[in-house]
């Protein structure tokens, strides 16, 4: 019997990432952000850091995400060894609203990444790669000087899951009244539901339809809700996410999901820290992963919630033709990376 586990997509529908900066009003790069960098004593300094733990096969410029940052430098890596690595890189702060007493004098970046061995089990916040595979690692530029690069092995990579994680023990188990246009690469599993209650009067119940990757595909994937004593509604979809199944232990190339971003004072008087994250909406699928589909909310307020509205809800199935927008997140940095149709 084949292997399973449960990967936990980054498929939350939002738009906005964290901020890649302390502050939106000085994150506005100047002219000389938009002239073409020269990377080419970057890349000599990160190859050197990155020694003979991960190879740069390519490194590009991107500009055109000027309210995250700017100018981002992309360096794909492959990694020759399996472990755990923990990567920083620094730079000096140009604090534009405050010149002459910046806030901060440096920004420090820090990201961990996990490698398996070939054909091991990935997991979806991009943490975790197998050898063979490549990761997008993103460099902010703009026109900061001073950029410093460090990679700390940290032992070997002990944390990747062997074993599935249960399904929730709440699962209505799929039934024929359900139909799933995507079964030959995407076995609907059932739904579940799960209540969050108010401070006040009111819960909130949100639905989740649970699926298991069978066979290499590449589609879009539509789940919505299904409404007793209406006809499904032909034509409207809803939101639909793009999945790639692809066979297990193939290569692909993913982006660094998220990273610590610490903004710092030489002094050491004043130091904040935020986040960045990097989201993308395509899942990639191995066999036997399975993902969690976020398909309905179900609030009301002034009272508890009755029996019906507490439980598992219908969804409704459409596949449609693969599609990837890339004016969303972070998209346009994979798209011409994701696994192409066989």
């Amino acid at each position: 019997m084949a292997t399973r586990r449960f990967v936990t997509p980054l498929v939350a529908l939002c738009l906005a990432a964290a901020p890649l900066f302390p502050s939106p009003s000085t994150a506005q790069p100047s002219a000389a952000a938009r002239a073409t960098p020269d990377t080419a004593a970057l890349r000599q300094a990160l190859a050197q850091t990155l020694g003979e733990d991960f190879q740069i096969v390519r490194h590009e410029l991107s500009s055109g995400l000027t309210e995250r940052g700017g100018v981002f430098w992309l360096v794909h890596a492959r990694p020759m060894r399996s472990g755990s690595f923990h990567l920083q890189y620094r730079y000096e702060w140009i604090d534009r609203v405050r010149p002459r007493d910046p806030l901060y004098t440096h920004i420090k970046h820090e990201s961990y990444i996990r490698v398996g061995e070939r054909g091991c089990w990935r997991r979806r916040e991009a943490k975790e790669v197998c050898l063979g595979d490549t990761i997008i690692l993103p460099f902010v530029l703009n026109d900061y000087r001073g950029h410093t690069f460090t990679l700390a092995y940290r032992g070997p990579n002990t944390v990747m899951p062997t074993t599935p994680l249960p399904l929730p023990r709440n699962l209505v188990a799929a039934t024929a009244e359900v139909h799933n246009p995507a079964a030959p690469q995407l076995e609907y599993l059932g739904s579940h539901a799960s209540v969050m209650l108010h401070r006040v009067l009111g819960s909130t119940t949100v639905n989740r339809a649970e699926f298991e990757a069978v066979a290499p595909g590449r589609f879009n994937l539509a789940v919505r809700r299904h409404w007793p004593g209406q006809p499904p509604m032909p034509g409207s979809p809803g939101r639909s996410v793009p999945v790639i199944v692809v066979p297990r232990g193939q290569p692909v190339t993913v982006l660094l999901a998220s990273e610590q971003v610490t903004s710092v004072h030489e002094t050491g008087n004043f130091a904040s820290h935020t986040g960045s994250q990097y989201l993308t909406t395509p899942l990639l699928l191995q066999p036997g992963d399975r993902i969690s589909l976020e398909f309905s909310q179900l609030t009301v307020r002034g009272r508890d919630p009755t029996p019906a509205e507490r439980e598992a809800a219908t969804p409704v199935i459409t596949r449609l033709p693969f599609h990837l927008d890339t004016t969303v997140r972070f998209n346009a940095w994979i798209a011409d990376y994701l696994p192409r149709r066989r």
